[in-house]
């Protein structure tokens, strides 16, 4: 019988859990067989090695992150340069707990593509679908953004909510985004 597909992203959703809450020292097969509430051996079914599973998971990440931005696509609409303000304002404010999660693992997945290159294919494409939803923003507005520009970009706000996750009660976002907004477009 063919794995379920469903079960599949079950388990690899339970995963990404399991990397926001404790990291990837905290992956095994036994803990996403508890999380995911389905009976011992059912992820070893799937996914035979831990690698096998954290690349699976880097790749059911990428696959979300790639969702979030269609999602955004599909919403955004048109928008004015106060409107970048106040959409980057909130994205970079507090989350809430399903993204902060997501957030966590996806940065766990990040920190372990330094010690484990296997891993850097899926973190590239997480990269560039940040670099996506960035350009959809300012595309928006009607800018025509340069690709070095949103990378630039999205790699500062990575950086931002980086810190913004690891060490709380950073400023309020809005003057950081005012200084972008004119760095990269008042320049």
């Amino acid at each position: 019988m063919p794995p379920n597909s469903e079960r599949r992203a079950q388990l690899l959703d339970a995963a990404i859990g399991i990397l926001a809450d404790t990291g990837v020292g905290g992956l095994t097969h036994r803990q996403v067989d508890e999380r995911a509430g389905l009976p011992a051996g059912t992820t070893s079914n799937y996914f035979r090695t831990r690698q096998a599973l954290l690349e699976a998971t880097a790749a059911r990440t990428v696959d979300l992150h790639w969702q979030r931005v269609e999602a955004l696509q599909a919403a955004i609409g048109s928008l004015t340069r106060d409107g970048i303000k106040a959409l980057l304002t909130r994205m970079l404010s507090d989350p809430d707990e399903q993204a902060r999660g997501y957030t966590l693992a996806r940065f766990e997945l990040f920190m372990e593509g330094t010690r484990r290159p296997e891993l850097q294919p899926f973190l590239k494409d997480l990269q560039a679908a940040a670099v996506k939803s960035a350009t959809l923003i300012f595309e928006a507005a009607g800018f025509t953004p340069e690709p070095q520009q949103m990378e630039q970009l999205s790699r500062l706000l990575n950086g931002y909510v980086f810190s913004n996750l690891t060490i709380p009660g950073a400023d309020d976002p809005t003057v950081l985004v005012d200084n972008l907004l004119r760095a990269f477009f008042d320049a």
